[in-house]
């Protein structure tokens, strides 16, 4: 990527904003171009500044992430928001990925998650892993009678590999098909589970036993 991926992280607490501005300087292909510590400000920083990516707590005061997501899609609707959560607040990051944020980040995992995750996102990977989606879901998980949308089997193996994170380019290489023919399917996977995104998808995928 030739131009910098600008980022603006969102959060309450000064040592995640340490944690991630020396976690950043080290990289050439990434820059740090704004803190905000609610999500009143985040918003207004935001609608200025532009960023490519926001890191957004989903505990905040003023605004909670959730709000705060919904409002800034509505301004910048091509922004990739990632949250940032802690173990006990998964119902939070639940409905932040209902909301449009793309995935999240553990925040004790930021030091060898951040910079990859970062990059896999603005390259266009889904960042959800299916082993904490379970985790998260577990207490929203429906009975045996579950739909399974009437998907085939090779869009179950899209499905799944969309879960484990890789690009479109990925799927086919993995699946021996051609990038055209996984978008078919993806495009399918979508219009069957009546949702617009992948992060979407693969949200009621994991409520309902999918992945």
């Amino acid at each position: 990527m030739s131009q910098k991926i600008r980022i603006v992280v969102v959060d309450d607490n000064q040592d995640i904003h340490d944690a991630v501005k020396h976690i950043l300087k080290r990289e050439n292909d990434i820059e740090l171009i704004g803190q905000a510590f609610d999500g009143d400000s985040a918003l207004k920083l935001c609608k200025m500044a532009k960023p490519d990516l926001v890191l957004m707590d989903v505990v905040l005061p003023v605004m909670d992430g959730v709000e705060t997501t919904q409002s800034l899609i509505q301004i910048l609707p091509n922004v990739k928001i990632l949250a940032l959560s802690s173990y006990n607040e998964y119902e939070f990051v639940r409905k932040m990925l209902e909301s449009g944020a793309i995935g999240y980040l553990v925040k004790n995992a930021l030091s060898q998650d951040l910079v990859t995750t970062i990059r896999d996102t603005m390259q266009g990977n889904t960042v959800l892993s299916p082993q904490v989606l379970s985790i998260v879901f577990s207490a929203d998980k429906q009975d045996s009678d579950s739909p399974d949308f009437s998907l085939t089997e090779r869009e179950m193996e899209v499905l799944k590999l969309m879960a484990q994170g890789l690009t479109y380019s990925g799927i086919a290489h993995e699946l021996q098909i051609s990038s055209p023919t996984v978008r078919f399917h993806v495009n399918n996977v979508l219009e069957k589970m009546a949702v617009e995104t992948r992060s979407e998808a693969l949200v009621l995928a994991a409520k309902n036993n999918l992945i």
